[in-house]
C-alpha cells in the first residue's frame, strides 16, 4: 500500500469535475504522495507525470517549473483539510482545524511540508510562499467571519496572529520538541487561543 494512502480519508477525497479538473486532481494526489515518500527530491515533472499519469508537456502547460505545481498541490491539501461546515462554534471549527492540520502533520507527508517551507523561505520559488498563505487566508476567513458575526471574536481580530498562534504550536510540538501531536494538545491550544482573543458573553 502506498504510504501516503494513510492519509485521512477527509484529507484525500476526491470530488467530482470534468477532464481538467480529474487531471488536476491527479496530479495533486501524484505530489502529496511522491513528498510523503521521497520529499521535494522525488517531485520531478518525469516522476509526477509518470504517477498523476499524463505527459510531462501537460505539466510544462501549466507552469513552467515545478514550484507553482508544488504550492498548487499544497493548497488543495489545505483547502480539504480545513472544515467547509460551520459548527456554530469558534472552539469547535478551530478545533476541527487544527485536528485535520494534526492528521496531516503526523501522515508520512508530514516532515516533506517543513522541507518544501524551507526551500520557499530561502527564495527558490520568489512569491510561491506568499501565495500559498493569502490562499490559505481565504479558506480560513469563513471561519473566522461566522465567528464575528456571532460575537465570538472582535471584529478587527487579526486572522493571521490567530492562526499562527494556533497553528504554531502544532508545528513546535511536531518538529522541533519531537512530542506527540494529539487531541489533548489541540484542546489546550485552542483553550489558550480562546481565553487570548474570544469575547466573554
Amino acid at each position: 500500500m502506498n504510504q501516503a494512502s494513510t492519509l485521512d480519508d477527509a484529507v484525500r477525497q476526491r470530488r467530482p469535475g470534468g477532464r481538467t479538473a480529474d487531471v488536476t486532481r491527479r496530479i495533486n494526489e501524484a505530489l502529496i504522495e511522491l513528498l510523503a515518500e521521497g520529499g521535494l527530491e522525488a517531485c520531478t515533472f518525469q516522476n509526477v507525470a509518470a504517477r498523476a499519469g499524463v505527459e510531462r508537456s501537460t505539466l510544462y502547460r501549466r507552469n513552467p517549473d515545478r514550484w507553482p505545481t508544488i504550492v498548487d498541490a499544497l493548497i488543495d491539501l489545505a483547502d480539504r483539510q480545513t472544515p467547509a461546515v460551520d459548527t456554530g462554534s469558534f472552539r469547535a471549527d478551530l478545533t476541527e482545524t487544527l485536528l485535520n492540520l494534526v492528521t496531516v502533520l503526523n501522515s508520512p507527508v508530514g516532515p516533506s511540508l517543513m522541507e518544501v517551507a524551507g526551500a520557499l523561505q530561502s527564495g527558490v520559488a520568489p512569491g510561491q510562499s506568499q501565495r500559498f498563505w493569502t490562499n490559505r487566508q481565504k479558506q480560513l476567513a469563513p471561519m473566522f467571519e461566522a465567528a464575528i458575526e456571532r460575537g465570538e471574536l472582535p471584529a478587527d481580530v487579526n486572522l493571521d496572529e490567530v492562526f499562527a498562534m494556533a497553528a504554531g504550536p502544532m508545528y513546535f510540538r511536531r518538529y522541533v520538541s519531537s512530542q506527540p501531536l494529539n487531541d489533548e494538545w489541540v484542546n489546550k491550544v485552542v483553550d489558550q487561543i480562546c481565553d487570548r482573543y474570544c469575547l466573554k458573553p
